[in-house]
């Protein structure tokens, strides 16, 4: 059954009923995941938070928002800039998630890069435990070394531990002024390279650096119509800047775009005015969803590497996808090593191309822990990749999840047969 509560008070009573029932409960948000964590793979209560969506107070005197989890990050995004703050953390699917979600998978997105994620925000949690009780920990503090953190538990726990449904958030005052580069390049090396000096630059820190390769670039372009200025370029990275003087950001500007023609791009779009940044991001954004209107079935994969394994981790995608006759999208936050690799379905055969799919993946996995990343930078493990975590995780750090796991939860109620294999 789905249940709509709307108050910790309803959340609490439900779980208390399910745990004297011993009933499985699943929480869901807006459902905008993708790796299966707010499906009811074991039947029972899908505990949709979808009318928890009151954002209860915007605080400017202390730079902080009080949201239920219910709330659409994109709509608390605008409501907090409407108050002169901003909530930067953008993860593609803006639009469509819910911020109580973001919390449980410790969200990213594109901004990562100068601002972090969801779990670098979050300074309160209201929470229902699998037992019913409620806990408040936290708040308006910027500050706060009482005990266990125990908002740091529950962030990227997926619903595993406990229902969320409050969330206090710190906010930033918005930089005045911002611009985009759309910088093209003949090689993926040099495209690399270049974000490898931006890293390292102490002055010049953009807010984003993402990529978009050739093959997803085109494959979008002949389905939505939308083109980006340099359709032939094997990448093209889309930097944004921004700061409170207009010319210092477009000095920084500037300065990025001769860096990058040193490396061999070709002189980059400046973008300053919204109509061109609407349609460069707009085209970013949309690659994932334009992928699956496309294709009957895509598997979405969010490793994460070192910066200088880079190179060789789209290298090595791509050299995949022709040994196993794989389409294999590679996009993403390039910043911050997080490549998001998208296995489309071409073949009318599912079977066939499910064998395959998991081999590439497998391979993928283990070249990637082998250059020191892991198997999940922002979309969690959910169901879908929780056979995986054996690849990243060692047995002791395994079972340590499962005493915590089984110490709050000994009866699993909570969102069984997600993360832990």
């Amino acid at each position: 059954m789905v249940v709509k509560p709307i108050n910790t008070e309803e959340v609490a009573k439900i779980i208390t009923l399910a745990r004297t029932e011993q009933i499985p409960v699943t929480p869901r948000g807006l459902g905008t995941g993708v790796t299966g964590g707010s499906i009811p793979i074991y039947g029972g209560i899908l505990l949709s938070l979808e009318m928890m969506d009151k954002i209860i107070e915007i605080d400017p005197k202390n730079l902080m928002v009080k949201t239920q989890p219910g709330v659409n990050t994109g709509r608390l995004q605008k409501t907090c800039l409407e108050h002169n703050l901003y909530y930067p953390v953008d993860p593609a699917s803006l639009d469509d998630c819910s911020i109580g979600g973001n919390v449980a998978t410790n969200a990213g997105g594109a901004r990562a890069l100068k601002y972090g994620v969801t779990g670098d925000y979050v300074t309160g949690i209201q929470a229902v435990l699998p037992d019913g009780t409620a806990i408040n920990y936290g708040g308006k503090l910027r500050k706060n070394a009482t005990g266990y953190n125990l908002n740091k538990l529950i962030i990227g726990s997926e619903g595993t531990l406990a229902i969320i449904t409050e969330i206090t958030l710190r906010l930033v005052p918005r930089p005045r002024h911002q611009i985009d580069l759309l910088i093209p390049f003949s090689s993926l090396n040099h495209g690399v390279e270049l974000v490898l000096q931006l890293v390292q630059n102490k002055r010049l820190l953009p807010a984003v650096i993402e990529f978009i390769e050739q093959k997803g670039a085109t494959i979008c372009a002949q389905t939505t119509g939308e083109t980006l200025p340099f359709p032939d370029a094997v990448i093209q990275l889309l930097v944004e800047l921004e700061g409170n003087d207009r010319n210092a950001v477009l000095e920084d500007a500037f300065q990025l775009g001769e860096m990058a023609i040193k490396l061999g791009a070709r002189e980059p779009l400046i973008a300053e005015d919204e109509a061109t940044q609407t349609r460069l991001w707009t085209f970013r954004r949309s690659i994932a969803k334009t992928l699956k209107k496309i294709y009957p079935e895509v598997i979405a994969e969010d490793i994460v590497v070192p910066l200088s394994q880079l190179p060789a981790t789209v290298e090595f995608i791509n050299q995949l996808g022709k040994q196993l006759n794989l389409l294999i999208i590679p996009f993403g936050h390039i910043g911050d090593g997080n490549i998001h690799t998208d296995f489309c379905r071409t073949d009318e055969n599912r079977t066939e191309w499910q064998k395959r799919i998991a081999i590439a993946i497998d391979r993928l996995i283990d070249f990637v822990v082998r250059a020191g990343g892991q198997i999940s930078a922002e979309h969690g493990i959910g169901a879908l990749k929780r056979h995986l975590l054996k690849k990243g995780l060692t047995p002791a750090e395994i079972n340590l999840m499962k005493k915590l796991k089984n110490a709050l939860d000994p009866d699993n109620i909570l969102n069984p047969g997600k993360i832990l294999p």
